[in-house]
């Protein structure tokens, strides 16, 4: 399998259950066929006539011909500093000055920001234009692209601005990888095992036993990763039950990203400290330990740098987005394909758990 396209549809009021097709792209590997052409073959009727690109920069260098002839193509930076509303106000401006309309639709070419990023302005551009994605880095195609998240961040913290948007397709070709450096690549495995351990076998042993991070090897694991994630979006769309646990290794993760200002840690990496505090909390001792050793056979970090600021971390865990009156929940997991979400942890344990990182 070359790639997938992952298409949708609902209810015109958005409000209806999610309902999700993969279909498997064939009989291309590393062609120069626009994904958005092939989409329109596998989904007549879904797909706007005019399409308005928002592009990672990096994407563009090297994938451009992937992309469908657009009425306006949007450079951006593919970094977490790019989700500012700022720059969401700025695509918002050239998409009202290209002249796009509510039967248009918004393009997202790049990873995870650019993603979250052009979907925030499908949602709100004329309250809510069709949104396509098409994921080029691993943790978008194996997660971000997927169920409607949408946002920016605000200085307080990470998406603290969004909107839930489905898109109406996702295009994720796996060729887009092998032009990603090493280190991006596997930043974005980690979401590869979290997906793993919420799923449990066989997608537990096939990511355990991966040994190289080989895009063209890669198709069947994103490709299961995809419906794993659509799988728990469809029974709860909005976030308030059984979705809450794609948040396993989040919690701590985003504290991280925050309180080392988005910078020393790229999001996966993040994650992946994350999940070993995480499964630590959850009394998965063994498990933990099998985790760091494949986290590390790829260069990942497992340790927390010296510099960085537990009472910083710490302080970030309290601003979660996530939080309400009754506190702060977190997602435990004692095994593979067991997790659990909502669960409430003392602050002290919590503390000498992130502790234990460094």
């Amino acid at each position: 399998m070359a790639g997938c396209h992952a298409g949708r549809s609902e209810r015109a009021d958005g409000v209806g259950p999610v309902r999700e097709r993969l279909l498997p792209r064939r009989g291309r590997r590393g062609g120069d066929r626009p994904l958005l052409d092939e989409a329109r073959e596998a989904l007549p009727d879904e797909l706007p006539a005019r399409t308005f690109c928002v592009a990672d920069d990096e994407a563009l260098r090297h994938h451009r011909p992937l992309l469908p002839r657009s009425q306006a193509t949007i450079g951006v930076q593919g970094a977490e500093t790019s989700k500012t509303i700022a720059e969401a106000e700025r695509i918002l401006s050239e998409l009202s000055a290209e002249g796009a309309n509510r039967d248009d639709c918004v393009l997202a070419f790049g990873g995870g920001v650019v993603g979250d990023l052009a979907g925030f302005c499908a949602a709100t551009y004329q309250r809510g234009i069709a949104l396509v994605q098409a994921p080029t880095t691993l943790v978008a195609q194996v997660d971000s692209a997927y169920g409607g998240k949408t946002g920016v961040d605000l200085p307080q913290g990470k998406n603290y601005v969004g909107a839930y948007h489905m898109p109406i397709a996702v295009l994720a070709d796996p060729a887009t990888l092998t032009t990603l450096p090493a280190e991006e690549l596997a930043a974005g495995f980690v979401e590869v095992v979290k997906t793993a351990l919420i799923a449990g076998d066989p997608l537990w042993s096939r990511v355990r036993s991966v040994r190289e991070l080989d895009p063209e090897a890669l198709g069947d694991v994103i490709f299961e990763c995809a419906r794993t994630k659509i799988a728990v979006v469809a029974s709860d769309e909005r976030d308030s039950g059984r979705r809450m646990v794609l948040n396993l290794g989040h919690t701590v993760g985003h504290a991280i990203e925050a309180a080392t200002g988005y910078r020393r840690y790229r999001h996966g990496e993040a994650v992946g400290l994350g999940l070993l505090a995480a499964l630590r909390l959850s009394g998965a001792d063994q498990l933990r330990s099998e985790v760091e050793g494949l986290l590390a056979s790829f260069g990942l970090p497992v340790a927390l740098d010296a510099s960085v600021d537990i009472a910083a971390v710490m302080e970030a865990l309290q601003r979660d987005k996530k939080r309400t009156r009754e506190g702060l929940g977190f997602v435990l997991l004692e095994a593979p394909g067991e997790p659990r979400w909502g669960q409430e942890v003392e602050p002290d344990r919590v503390r000498a758990v992130v502790e234990e990182l460094k």
